[in-house]
Order: C-alpha cells, then sequence, then structure tokens
C-alpha cells in the first residue's frame, strides 16, 4: 500500500478521537471513553485490510473512516450533536454516508475480482448508491431501538421526529450519490484490477 501525504489528515483525526477518549476519562464519563476507544480502534481496521489482502485503496478512505468516527464521538462527548443541533447530525450522516458508500464500491469491486463475477461499471455504481442507503436506513432502525429500548443514547434522544430521520436518509443519500459520481469518474480511467496493490 503506497504511502500517501493526505494520510496525516487521517492521523490528525485519530489523534483527536483519542483527545477525546482521555477528556472523557478525565471528567469519569466513562462509557464515553469506551465509546471512543472503540472507534480508535477501528480507524485501523482499514489499514489493516489493505495490508492483509495487498489493496491499493485510496488515501482519502481511511481518512473517511477516522473522519466519520470522529463525527460521533464528539457528538457525544463534546455534545456537539445538542449544541450544533440539527446541523451537525446532518453533515455526520453526508459524511458517513460517502464512507459507507465508499466501502461498498470498493468491497463489490475487491468481490467481483475474488469471486469472478465480471460485473459491469454500471451495477457497481448502482450498488454503492443501494449499499449506502441500506446501511443508513439500518443504522436509523438501530436509532429507533435505543429510543424506544433505553431511552436515547449518551446524548440524548437520536431521532426527534420523522422529519429528522427522514433528513437523515436524504443525506446519506447525497453522500451515496457523492460516492458513485467518484465511481464513475474512477472507472473512466482505471479498472477494477487497479485496487489490487502492486507491490510484493
Amino acid at each position: 500500500m503506497q504511502k500517501h501525504s493526505g494520510m496525516y489528515l487521517t492521523f490528525f483525526f485519530q489523534a483527536l478521537i483519542a483527545a477525546n477518549a482521555l477528556y472523557a476519562f478525565y471528567f469519569h464519563l466513562y462509557q464515553s471513553m469506551f465509546l471512543a476507544i472503540m472507534a480508535f480502534i477501528v480507524t485501523f481496521v482499514p489499514t489493516l485490510v489493505a495490508q492483509r489482502l495487498r489493496l491499493q485503496l485510496p488515501w482519502f478512505l481511511f481518512f473517511l473512516v477516522a473522519l466519520s468516527l470522529w463525527f460521533h464521538t464528539a457528538g457525544h462527548i463534546q455534545e456537539y450533536y445538542l449544541v450544533f443541533f440539527p446541523y451537525y447530525d446532518k453533515i455526520a450522516h453526508l459524511v458517513s454516508g460517502i464512507t459507507v458508500a465508499l466501502l461498498g464500491l470498493l468491497g463489490v469491486i475487491f468481490l467481483d475480482l475474488y469471486w469472478k463475477m465480471k460485473s459491469t461499471p454500471v451495477f457497481i455504481i448502482f450498488f454503492t448508491v443501494i449499499f449506502g442507503m441500506a446501511f443508513g436506513a439500518f443504522w436509523e432502525i438501530i436509532e429507533f431501538a435505543i429510543d424506544h429500548v433505553i431511552g436515547g443514547s449518551l446524548s440524548g434522544p437520536m431521532q426527534f421526529d420523522l422529519n429528522d430521520t427522514m433528513w437523515d436518509m436524504i443525506f446519506v443519500l447525497i453522500g451515496s450519490c457523492i460516492s458513485a459520481i467518484y465511481g464513475i469518474v474512477w472507472f473512466r480511467t482505471n479498472t477494477k484490477e487497479s485496487i489490487l496493490s502492486k507491490e510484493e
């Protein structure tokens, strides 16, 4: 996997997540601290997967994963979900939509190569949008369940009303379409084999 200077943005947001964990520990917010620690660990998963499978993934995928998880942890620990309501939550859904759909795009390309499915670029782009939307819908179900079973998250209710949920899904859709557009542009100059690392 090639190194890129843009990875410093990933390191920056990983450091912010770690700082949130320390902040939560200092103020005895142990549930939030555990959340931040788990998020910090997850930010390294794409790097480990890329190295293990010898994939050449774009640097901004690692950045987007770290950024998405920072949005989530800072929203709870720093209470940005409440302070900047409703804009913070919508931006978080937009970034998460881009991230998840991009993971879907790269994931289906890898599976296509591994299973030799010979999927067309049109199918892969369509799958990218559907994958992002499906994950977004699943997440909204989780939020609904958390609100009704335990009364909300660390920052209070996760869903305020139907309009809030629908706007969340709209921003996830926008994010998924952004990743799909990236896929369209990418396929103009690359082949599916391009995600395989040339390094031995």
